[in-house]
């Protein structure tokens, strides 16, 4: 075969092959949505025009940092750390800089997670539980997909994610409901976590995929988006490993974000 068809049959191979990653990579919204609100995390560093870093210090079993949060290369990072015996994670969330109500909020994640910590991309109102019984007009927490390796019994799940609702407050009154997706090969590469949020139903998705709808604690009010990782010893995700997670140069515990995107209905 002559040099130059061997060049060009390769560069088609090639192209065909990063066409495909990319059409399996990004799951498109539901029809009728048009994007306006977007981070690509194409900077060097937290774009601070759209989120904040959210509760700082003591939270659960680890100090909330800023330097657990990292951009560059196209992903912001959360880093879970340890040093000298405590633990360090970090979140960040739009709190006060975008808050919408309804429409369809998209995220391409990857969980580098381990046991004793879980890693998250959720909704939050400002206003939950105040009143309590009236999640229309208080709010709800909508965890789109919290991501653990293993279960405090011990049950593998790192190729799952767990979609969860929480309202009515977190006190006496709280209530909740959860969904575990079947696996869905989660525990390795960069996966589209979708949420539709209608005034009369929620719809989540995994990799264009519809894993769970619900009629439950609709809220129809205003909520931020959170991107998170939490430590919590053995409580919800096993015990932290005996040695920690590294520090922060070292730690190969992470949540690596290709980007979030909102879309609205027009």
């Amino acid at each position: 075969m002559p040099a130059h068809e061997n060049f060009l049959r390769r560069a088609v191979v090639v192209l065909l092959f990063c066409l495909a990653t990319v059409h399996c990579a990004h799951a498109a919204p539901p029809s009728g949505y048009k994007l306006v609100w977007s981070d690509e995390f194409s900077g060097q560093s937290l774009d601070t025009n759209k989120w904040n870093h959210w509760l700082l210090g003591k939270r659960r079993d680890a100090l909330d940092v800023t330097n657990a949060i990292a951009v560059s290369h196209g992903c912001l990072t959360i880093t879970s750390f340890s040093e000298d015996g405590n633990y360090f994670t970090g979140m960040v969330s739009t709190q006060g800089k975008f808050e919408p109500v309804h429409g369809y909020w998209e995220a391409r994640i990857r969980f580098d997670d381990s046991p004793g910590m879980w890693s998250a991309f959720w909704l939050q109102s400002p206003t939950m539980g105040r009143p309590i019984g009236d999640t229309a007009k208080a709010g709800a927490e909508i965890d789109i997909c919290e991501h653990r390796v293993v279960s405090k019994e011990g049950e593998s799940l790192a190729s799952k994610v767990q979609h969860t609702l929480h309202w009515d407050g977190y006190g006496r009154f709280h209530q909740s409901q959860a969904q575990l997706t079947s696996d869905l090969k989660l525990d390795s590469g960069f996966h589209v976590y979708g949420f539709e949020w209608m005034d009369d139903a929620y719809r989540f998705y995994v990799d264009g995929k519809m894993t769970w709808t619900t009629t439950n604690a609709i809220s129809n009010t205003n909520e931020f988006a959170i991107l998170s990782s939490e430590i919590e010893g053995a409580a919800w995700a096993g015990p932290v490993p005996a040695a920690g997670y590294g520090d922060l140069s070292h730690s190969k515990t992470k949540m690596v974000v290709d980007y979030v995107r909102y879309y609205s209905r027009p």
